[in-house]
């Protein structure tokens, strides 16, 4: 009886909302390592997650985005995190070594455009929003489409906007995940359905919620195996930087890690146009 009625839900989501469940088995569990950081400690959360909702920013982001998405928790107290060596007295292990594209120190920001962004697309959540200023300043005429609550089932329209409007161009930067997982798949499909001839920047998270490890698995493996792909190990990158450059949820970010991730993004462009330069170039 439990087995049909497990199977039966199954096939009500599917049909309503979409989600592939097969890719999506067990992501909101723990794995035991996460696929983009090699050697460094898991997340251990020093309150409880449960009923938390993460698309909604903290009271005072640098952005005046309407969240779109569902509602956040009742609860406004965002989780604290810490980091931890795992349970077993032992660093994770990586499936994947893939480094961020270019470590950019956090006192060596630049401050000047270092690129041009005519050719470049990006697509992204509340962070990417948080980054925008930053990327217009390093890469003029950079296309940034970043949006509140944003989770990747919900791009394919954005996608297509992208396309009729003329503003989806050869290089795209793609950073989702902060509100919640996704499989190779679907990932991939977005991938596809933004065409051949195009250059990929995919961005991992950093988010003390239970689908971290999961979101950044697919990523990372995409990222390893997708043609003419750079990846932005933001969740390596991420542990490396103060405390003080998030805000109090420890994903959105204030001006000062706002501009480090932005210049990770920047650098990891000029790396991907460098490998997969426009034909004839």
């Amino acid at each position: 009886m439990r087995k049909s009625l497990a199977a039966l839900i199954g096939v009500i989501t599917v049909g309503v909302v979409g989600v592939d469940v097969a890719g999506l088995s067990g992501a909101f569990g723990y794995p035991k390592y996460d696929a983009g950081a090699s050697s460094i400690p898991t997340r251990t959360s020093t309150s409880s997650t449960s009923g938390k909702h993460h698309s909604t920013p903290p009271s005072t982001p640098p952005s005046s985005s309407t969240p779109t998405g569902p509602p956040p928790s009742s609860s406004s107290t965002a989780p604290s995190s810490t980091l931890s060596q795992s349970s077993v007295g032992h660093s994770p292990k990586s499936i994947f070594s893939i480094p961020p594209a270019i470590p950019v120190p956090p006192g060596a920001i630049p401050t000047a455009p270092i690129g041009n962004g005519a050719d470049v697309t990006t697509i992204g959540d509340s962070v990417m929003v948080d980054a925008q200023p930053y990327l217009e300043q390093l890469l003029p005429g950079i296309v940034v489409d970043g949006k509140v609550s944003r989770q990747l089932i919900q791009t394919p329209p954005v996608v297509s906007h992208l396309k009729a409007t003329g503003q989806l161009h050869r290089y795209v930067v793609i950073e989702l995940g902060t509100n919640g997982p996704y499989s190779a798949s679907q990932l991939k499909g977005l991938m596809k359905q933004i065409g051949p001839h195009h250059g990929f920047v995919l961005v991992n998270t950093s988010d003390p919620l239970p689908w971290e490890q999961a979101a950044n698995q697919v990523i990372d493996q995409v990222a390893a195996s997708y043609p003419h792909t750079v990846l932005v190990n933001w969740y390596q990158a991420a542990q490396k930087i103060p405390p003080q450059d998030f805000y109090a949820d420890h994903v959105h970010l204030v001006p000062a890690g706002a501009k480090y991730f932005a210049t990770l993004i920047a650098q990891a462009v000029l790396k991907l146009q460098k490998e997969y330069p426009p034909p004839g170039q």
